[in-house]
């Protein structure tokens, strides 16, 4: 068992969402599946400067090191406005345990890599997508019974595959006032069976 956070970090129109998984081995007809135990979903408001949302993300991985007594494993995405973000929260690794920078990518691929000593991975919005419904289905995510639960229920309903005239593929909620960052966050947490924390 172990704690995986994912955490997509937001722009102009969507808060910064997190997600916190606790992960679990079942054993079902003879063989063991990862299940996991979603226990914390948060949004932080809109608007709020991104030095306080590193604050907040900084608080919150270190409450749960420090109950849990281990360091969970930090998936954010990197991709835009993230990058700040991450530089952030590695300045003051030592409390915050090891944070894991995401770049979602094209296709339905997953790598991950090692530079200057940091781990990065690159992800496809085709991957986080299939994955996460691959899951549901299995019913292998258990979500709470929040009121952040009941948005991220109508994140997933609201979410889409849309193709372009470059036969591209967009992922994501595209009709005016939905979201897609509880759903991101829990992609991001999600996204392997076997997260294996790293030391800096």
């Amino acid at each position: 068992m172990g704690f995986v956070i994912g955490i997509d970090i937001g722009q102009i129109r969507d808060p910064t969402a997190i997600a916190v998984a606790e992960t679990e081995k079942r054993r079902i007809d003879r063989h063991l599946e990862t299940h996991f135990i979603i226990r914390h979903l948060e949004r932080i408001p809109l608007g709020t400067p991104y030095p306080e949302v590193a604050g907040r993300i900084g608080k919150l991985i270190g409450n749960l090191a420090a109950r849990t007594r281990g360091c969970p494993l930090v998936y954010l995405d990197a991709t835009g406005v993230g990058k700040p973000i991450v530089d952030l929260l590695q300045i003051d690794a030592p409390a915050v345990c090891s944070i894991v920078a995401v770049y979602f990518i094209h296709g339905d691929r997953r790598g991950e890599e090692r530079t200057a000593g940091y781990r990065r991975v690159k992800l496809g919005k085709a991957y986080l997508v299939s994955r996460l419904q691959a899951l549901l289905r299995a019913g292998r995510i258990h979500l709470p019974r929040t009121r952040e639960a009941q948005a991220l229920a109508r994140e997933l309903l609201d979410y889409e595959i849309r193709g372009d005239e470059n036969a591209t593929d967009r992922y994501g909620a595209f009709r005016v006032g939905t979201h897609d960052d509880l759903a991101t966050a829990l992609g991001l947490a999600v996204q392997i069976d076997e997260p294996v924390g790293s030391t800096r």
